[in-house]
């Protein structure tokens, strides 16, 4: 009946497989045989109709045959065809190409393709093989039992047949070489990674007369077989009726992968005679098409369709080799294969990777790629119709690749002309002659689609498809940090057209088609940015179509003076309404009749395609010419009326259930976000659909016209202007209301959402249809709905307040769907405000009030939930439920709800602060540095120290970068980042310098010039191959990257104009614009002036709007990103806006000192001198925000998401995100209708503020060993005692000069606490802890000055653990100190500080010292009792490299047992800032009683053998903390969460019997020898640790994580707790794992 031919490229030899099973003995090996590696295949696949003799009943068997002319003799005899894979054919060289012949259902192998079932005419054998081109291929057959005619077989399905020949081609051998690798069912495939080789050889598919939307007579075979004895009905051929659900799915799946296959599609043109009879039933003689075209033909892009003079019998059997059907289809094939083996051949570039795909595709937030659109459209065309557009002249021009003046046309007409099917002709043209061809369909309908953001990414989506040069470009864009999703259309522009695309070389022209201009939420915006193609040196041509506006006519009449504009109005073209009503009309009668009817209609119609389809709808329903003319004459005019009468067809409805069924449709369709599917819908429903047999039928049946479901089985509006009529249904028979709409898709997505057992589906990946949709789109609707409704709140707050909620976070951060909660939070913020408004007295009704607080906190949790936690909801989106509650503050919902658990298995307490704060990182310099710039971009933060060194840090972690400090060597004046952050400039006194900042390496040193000019401007440009800098001599220079060395040019000196009144002396600021091409300068006494650098060309002086006042300093400006508009400050703290080529301008008071603009220029923010930050937006000056702290700002800078804002402060510097800044950027990405009726967040008379305190850094932290009492020193020299239960007891310290606190320890029976401050005095306390409430008893017990004493900082402080003797170390010298009397001082000179020292675990007389290098053992006199000496074997070279001295020992960890140690080793001569974990033997402590005198350290007697944790637990590790019971190794991982696991340590008896072995008579020094443990558990049981995964105790918030923090955060195994430093205080994590 149907058929379909595939093309197969065959695969190099490097993806052969190896044969899955060997050939026999008795096969001959010389035997001549076709190499059958997988090729290029092209396959036909037919379909017999039911009058074809019966094919054989055997069962499906897998034949092998060799290539010999005998053999296909031989087989060609067999009638009606070999069921599985056949080779027919195979030429004797070696070959390139496949092809498989398919057939359809009720056809054969062989008879399918043999005219007259004669084996001569079995034309894949008997004439393909004699072509030129295709003799170079192999031919195939597949055959499969697919005769309805047979009984049995009633449950099989097409897809059944799929799975046969997947099946076959994957595991069916040639008897000589193996695999037959070739293959159809291409869908499914796609789907199994076992057929992936296949999927991938596919290149071609050929349709000859194949049913894709179904056929009616399907319904009749179907009924003549349930009629007859022989046989019963088949599912297979019940799925071929018109339009069946499995054709549809199949359609649906089939159109997403169609664009990588090139597809010719050929129809039949003559009807079938059709005779069945049966024992039942008789049916006489008729004439029908078995398939219309628009059933043989999927109207893709880039599909080539042809006709063919047959009927469905002889569609694919052909006469000879000159029958001209055959000829066609020859040609087809010829074509195909000609290009497969050119393109073999060639050396052209292969298309980009699925997996480069997949990437750009996450990185734009591509969720679907508009084809949805476009099928839906071009099915609805009609032949003949729309050929108009291509004779236009205009249309010529504009479609001409070598004509380069017509850039843009513009497409217009009325309200439902056919714009759309239109375009969908227009694309499909421009496809099939091999243009490169992009496109986006506007909806108002569906949110984001009317988006011009989306727009912009999904055409640089399609582009990169076709284009790999583009695609590796684009990709490298993520280094920038740019939230795509969220980003501004400007900065899209900008940066993937502007910057990428319109400078790559011209090798093709580019057409975009985009439909519905009018329909875009900022048609203005889109004209601007498409004005700019014109400077593209990439031809591109860009088609519009809308409806004619106002607003849009104006414009265009604008962008007819900067470009090239033509206009179409597509009205009036009457021959394609009488093409497609003849088509469309289905009423019998004579041609003068039709053609009288047809004519009205069209008089009738106004150009309206809607109104026309609706018209036909009523014709085709009339029976007599009396019941034409009546229903002619009661057409309504116009589409009001036509809708009016849908209308009236629901209002009258006799059935109650059913009108009422229908409006709760139409209020879906009407309202919803995007079109929900059929199963969407459905769910939604919820109780009316479980007894309905049909909801699609009904859906037709019930809805009077107004929804129609596409081939994506998406429920959409039939137009746009049925939604509207809907909407604004006064006085109309049948209407929506808006607000009750939105009430029930709210109602309906909370259903969805309070599902019992939602949580165990979205854990297992089985969430419904509707789930989807609901999580993303509840907050919408609830903003839409009547705010005084009582069911509204009252399901809100059984959701936000029962564990529903929870299960939303989790759906949202396993679909990577976070942004959605910044977004419901804006929505609950202001649903909070409207309901406010409603609710009664609190006094009356304190429940009430209790719901909205709860509203209200909610509204303000979700965005900080983002914000602090993201990363580890992203990580472990089932944290929401236990791990992360316990981590916000108090006062919020999320703790009140769910932190307070009552097995307090995790409980953070120790911080005051109630609410959550807006600070997420605080970046520490250290006492006595001074930053005084930020920068920030990609994931680098960049910090200039006025010593000439630039911090850089993670501004994802926070961490100090591992290329971190760069130093250049001299004072530095300015520092450049690149926009990916990739490379770093920075302009010394005598150099400038540019580093890479991944790796810390110069890239290139160029000396200054001799003037010695003071950079005020740098700009890294070009894609940073340029450096452009401006200076206070007023000189434009330049530095090319790509050369090395070199030198300085000359781009333009600014003769600045002098003015009367005006003194001009040296500039004092500059500023570049983004692309280089403008700059600002700043005199003091004198106008800012902005000049064009190519010339260069003066363009203006900005002059203050008050007249007293002439001028004034510009001590700050930037340019907007992109606009002409220059942001600047003056010195007495005003803002100003200038426009210089129109000369306008606005100021602003702020007070300000500092100045900042965000990279799409929509924010812009200031700093003062009383710490306070303001942000503002740029276009209209209304403040966003308003953050008070403490300390002068000295610059501050913007993320490139626009999230966060950064900004330093001397010695320290702060990454803040406020609520109000992740709102503002979440706006701009949901777009669409909804942001248009709820518009943005309400700008208040007051913006958004937040307090920041002074903060007083942790830089000492210890807990007592006994429990209950911890003690932290900070950076002013404060030291304070701390209770787990009652907190804060009391600063039992103070330094009078404000000497940082540098190390502090307590005593083994928690009595003393000893500490030392930066001026190197150490104190010693004694603390009697008490008991009950009674505060503890502090004493100063002695204060000892080290000054004079040991020269450098002490680095450590121990106690004996009697508490007689204090250890201290410092960094040139080690000393135990008497507690007693501080008399008999015993020291020790070091000759490194890079060593731990620890009290012996086995024997507390004795002290180790534990170095990178080597381990010593000693009493507390400091006398030398045994040296061991490391020695790294088998090790990586980076950690046995020459200078181990450099490496330090941060930490060592004592287990349990106290028989071994790991040692934490910091391996600081490798960039990449890895630490290596040494685990050993405890030192014997089994000495002679005699010290050895420490004549030479470096001898020793004993040796060590110590493991080296292996990479896989290594590099996990973040920092190490401690061994807890069960030796389970406690730390905090990379990704800066709290980890436990267990490390298998080997047993006394096994391979580290030997760790510890002496042999005191040798003169060899001791060796400690590092072996890697081994990653695998046999490996671990010879001579090593098995490993175990880790387990996840808890992880830490966002804004707990700085360098403080890291440092100094510890385990306080008695407390069961962690202790974290933040903000100034600890918080005590306790966490009943920590056992």
């Amino acid at each position: 009946m149907f058929s379909k031919t595939f093309s197969f490229r065959r695969k190099s030899s490097d993806d052969r497989r190896q044969p899955r099973f060997q050939r026999t003995t008795s096969q001959p090996s010389q035997s001549p045989s076709p190499n059958p590696s997988p090729s290029n295949v092209s396959v036909p696949i037919q379909e017999d109709d039911a009058q074809s003799t019966t094919s054989s009943s055997q069962a499906p068997h897998y034949s092998y045959f060799r290539a010999t002319s005998d053999h296909y003799r031989k087989n060609s005899q067999a009638k009606p065809g070999a069921l599985g894979l056949d080779i027919i054919y195979a030429p004797d060289c070696e070959y390139k190409v496949d092809i498989v012949f398919v057939h359809g259902l009720g056809g054969a192998s062989r008879r399918t393709w043999s005219k007259n079932a004669d084996p001569e005419l079995f034309w894949p054998m008997k004439f393909l093989p004699l072509e030129t081109d295709v003799c170079q291929t192999r031919i195939l057959t597949f055959g499969y039992n697919a005769d309805f005619r047979t009984s049995g077989n009633v449950s099989t399905s097409v897809l059944d047949f799929a799975k046969d020949l997947l099946f076959e081609l994957k595991y069916a051998k040639d008897e000589i070489h193996g695999d037959l690798n070739i293959g159809d069912a291409y869908m499914q495939g796609q789907n199994d990674p076992n057929y992936e080789p296949i999927i991938k050889a596919i290149s071609a598919i050929t349709f000859l007369a194949t049913p894709h939307r179904g056929t009616n007579l399907a319904d009749l075979l179907d009924r003549i077989l349930r009629s007859t004895f022989v046989t019963n009905s088949k599912l297979y051929v019940s799925e071929l009726a018109k339009n069946s659900f499995t054709l549809q799915k199949l359609n649906e799946q089939f159109r997403h992968i169609a664009p990588r296959l090139e597809i010719i599609s050929f129809y039949e043109t003559q009807s079938t005679s059709i005779g069945l009879r049966s024992a039942r039933v008789i049916y006489t003689d008729d004439i029908k098409m078995i398939l219309e075209k628009e059933s043989s033909v999927l109207g893709y892009p880039g599909e080539t369709s042809k006709a063919l003079n047959a009927d469905h019998h002889n569609v694919c059997k052909f006469d000879s080799p000159k029958d001209p059907n055959y000829i066609t289809v020859r040609n087809a094939l010829g074509s195909i294969v000609a290009k497969i083996i050119s393109s073999s051949s060639s050396n052209k570039r292969l298309p980009p990777k699925r997996k480069e795909s997949g990437d750009l595709k996450t990185l734009l937030a591509i969720a679907e790629i508009p084809d949805v659109d476009y099928i839906f459209f071009r099915d609805q065309w009609a032949q003949g119709t729309c050929d108009w557009v291509l004779k236009e002249d205009r249309y010529l021009e504009w479609s001409n690749a070598q004509d380069q003046s017509r850039s843009l046309l513009w497409l217009n007409g009325g309200a439902a002309t056919g714009k759309s099917v239109l375009a969908s002709f227009i694309i499909n043209n421009l496809v099939e002659q091999g243009f490169s061809c992009q496109y986006f369909f506007m909806r108002v309908g569906n949110r984001g689609k009317g988006s011009l953001s989306l727009l912009l990414r999904s055409i640089a989506y399609q582009v990169a498809r076709d284009m790999p040069e583009f695609m590796e470009q684009v990709l490298q864009l993520a280094d920038e940090a740019i939230d795509f999703a969220t980003a501004d259309p400007r900065t899209l522009w900008e940066r993937i057209y502007k910057s990428i695309l319109f400078n790559l070389k011209a090798v093709r022209t580019l057409y975009w088609i985009i439909d519905g201009l009018d329909e875009a939420d900022d048609p203005r915006a889109l004209l601007r940015l498409l004005s700019d193609i014109s400077f593209s040196s990439m031809p591109i041509r860009v088609l519009l179509l809308g409806r004619k506006t106002n607003e849009i006519v104006d414009v265009f009449q604008k962008l007819r003076q900067v470009t090239d504009l033509s206009t179409i109005s597509i009205e009036g073209h009457l021959e394609d309404m009488r093409s497609y009503i003849g088509q469309a009309l289905c009423m019998s009668g004579n041609a003068g009749l039709i053609e009288r009817v047809v004519e009205r209609v069209v008089r009738g119609a106004q150009n309206n395609f809607l109104w026309v389809h609706f018209a036909v709808q009523s014709l085709n329903l009339c029976h007599t010419e009396a019941d034409v003319e009546l229903a002619l004459q009661k057409l309504p005019i116009g589409m009001e009326a036509i809708y009016d009468r849908m209308a009236s067809t629901i209002a009258q409805n006799p059935s109650a259930t059913d009108r009422a069924l229908a409006s709760t449709l139409l209020q879906c369709a009407t309202v919803s976000l995007r079109a929900l599917t059929v199963a969407e819908l459905a769910q939604a429903l919820h109780e009316g659909t479980y007894t309905m047999l049909d909801l699609q039928r009904s859906i037709a049946d019930l809805c009077g016209g107004f929804v129609v479901i596409d081939n994506g089985e998406n429920v959409t509006m039939v137009h746009q202007t049925a939604r509207e009529y809907l909407l604004n249904s006064n006085d109309r028979p049948f209407g929506v209301d808006k607000g009750a709409a939105h009430k029930q898709m709210f109602e309906n997505c909370m259903r969805s959402l309070m599902t019992v057992g939602l949580r165990a589906r979205v854990k297992d990946n089985r969430q419904p249809e509707f789930l989807e949709y609901a999580a993303t789109s509840w907050s919408s609707h609830l903003m839409l709905t009547p705010p005084d409704c009582a069911q509204t709140a009252e399901t809100l707050s059984k959701f936000l307040g029962g564990h529903w909620v929870l299960i939303w976070i989790q759906l949202l951060a396993t679909q990577r769907h976070l942004g959605v909660l910044v977004e419901a939070s804006k929505h609950l913020s202001r649903y909070y405000n409207q309901r406010k408004r409603f609710d009664a007295e609190p006094s009356e009704q304190d429940h009430l009030v209790l719901k909205q607080e709860l509203v209200d906190r909610w509204a303000e949790d979700l965005v900080k939930v983002v914000g602090k936690f993201g990363m580890v909801l992203r990580g472990n989106p089932e944290s929401i439920y236990k791990l992360i509650p316990p981590f916000c503050p108090q006062s919020s919902a999320i703790y009140q709800q769910f932190g307070r658990t009552k097995d307090k298995s995790l409980v953070v307490s120790g911080l005051s602060g109630q609410n959550w704060d807006d600070s997420i990182a605080r970046m520490s310099f250290g006492p006595g540095t001074y930053a005084s710039f930020i920068s920030a971009a990609g994931s680098q933060i960049a910090i200039l120290i006025s010593s000439g060194m630039v911090i850089l840090y993670d501004s994802s972690t926070f961490e100090e970068a591992t290329a971190s400090p760069v130093k250049h060597g001299e004072r530095v004046y300015r520092m450049e980042l690149s926009s990916n952050g990739a490379l770093l400039a920075t302009y010394g006194y005598l150099t400038t310098k540019i580093w890479e900042t991944s790796t810390g390496l110069c890239r290139l040193s160029a000396p200054n010039v001799e003037s010695r000019p003071r950079p005020l401007a740098m700009l890294l440009t070009k894609n940073n191959t340029m450096l452009l800098v401006g200076t206070d001599d007023r000189r434009i220079r330049s530095l090319d990257l790509s050369q090395n060395p070199s030198t300085w040019q000359l781009i333009a000196e600014l003769e600045e104009p002098e003015l009367e009144g005006h003194f001009l002396n040296s500039s004092n600021h500059m500023a570049l614009n983004s692309d280089g091409r403008l700059i600002a300068v700043a005199y003091r006494g004198h106008p800012l002036s902005a000049w064009e650098i190519d010339g260069p060309v003066h363009i203006g002086h900005c002059w203050r709007t008050r007249e007293e006042v002439a001028r004034g300093e510009v001590i700050e400006a930037v340019w907007h990103p992109h606009d002409l508009e220059v942001l600047g400050l003056y010195i007495e703290g005003v803002v100003f806006k200038w426009r210089p080529y129109d000369d306008e301008t606005d100021e602003l008071a702020t007070g300000a000192s500092r100045l900042a603009i965000s990279r799409d220029g929509n924010l812009f923010a200031t700093g003062d001198v009383r710490g306070t930050v303001k942000v503002y937006t740029t276009a209209e000056f209304g403040l966003v925000y308003q953050l008070a702290s403490e300390d002068t700002v000295l610059s501050l800078t913007f993320s490139p998401d626009l999230r966060r804002f950064y900004d330093v402060r001397g010695n320290y510097g702060n990454a803040w995100e406020p609520n109000a800044l992740i709102r503002f950027s979440e706006q701009r990405s949901t777009g669409g209708r909804t942001e248009s009726e709820t518009g943005s967040l309400p700008r208040n008379s007051t913006a958004s503020e937040s307090w920041i305190g002074g903060i007083d850094v942790i830089t000492a932290l210890a807990g007592s060993p006994v429990g209950r009492l911890y003690c932290c020193g900070t950076e002013k020299g404060v030291v304070r005692l701390h209770d787990t239960k009652r907190g804060k007891l009391a600063e039992i310290y103070a330094s009078k000069s404000f000497f940082s606190i540098e190390q502090l320890t307590w005593s083994k029976d928690g009595r003393y606490l000893c500490f030392s401050d930066a001026s190197k005095k150490v104190i010693i306390m004694s603390i009697d802890p008490r008991t009950g409430e009674l505060d503890p008893a502090v004493e100063k017990g002695a204060e000892i000055t080290m000054k004079n004493i040991t020269d450098g900082p002490i680095l450590q402080l121990l106690f004996h653990p009697d508490s007689n003797k204090l250890l201290v170390r410092s960094s040139s010298t080690i000393l135990t100190v008497p507690t007693a009397d501080f008399s008999s001082t015993k020291s020790l000179e070091l000759r490194t500080s890079q060593h731990r020292w620890i009290i012996h675990p086995q024997d507390p007389a004795l002290i180790i010292d534990i170095g990178p290098s080597s381990i010593r053992v000693l009493d507390w006199d400091l006398a030398e009792r045994q040296v061991y000496s490391f020695q790294y074997s088998q090790t990586p070279l980076r950690v046995a490299s020459s200078s181990n001295r450099a490496n330090t020992v941060d930490r060592v960890l004592v287990t349990t047992d106290k028989r071994h140690l790991l040692a934490q080793i910091s391996l600081s001569d490798v960039k990449s800032k890895e630490k290596a974990f040494l685990y050993f033997k405890t030192p014997s402590c089994s000495t002679p009683t005699a010290a050895i005198p420490v004549i030479d350290s470096d001898r020793a007697t004993d040796t060590i053998t110590a493991l080296m944790l292996p990479p896989s637990l290594s590099s996990q590790i973040g920092f190490a903390l401690s061994f807890l019971s069960q030796n389970n190794l406690i730390f905090l991982s990379r990704d800066f969460s709290m980890c436990s696991r267990r490390l298998a340590l080997p047993s006394d008896q096994g391979a580290t019997s030997a760790l510890l072995t002496s042999s005191p008579s040798s003169a060899v020094p001791a060796k400690i020898e590092a072996k890697p443990m081994s990653n695998n558990r046999q490996g671990s049981e010879r001579h090593n640790v098995v490993e175990e995964p880790p387990k996840l105790l808890f992880s830490l918030p966002g804004d707990w994580i700085s360098r403080d923090c890291l440092a100094l955060c510890a385990v306080w195994g008695v407390e069961k707790s962690v202790l974290c430093p933040r903000n100034g205080e600890v918080a005590v994590v306790r966490c009943s794992s920590l056992v």
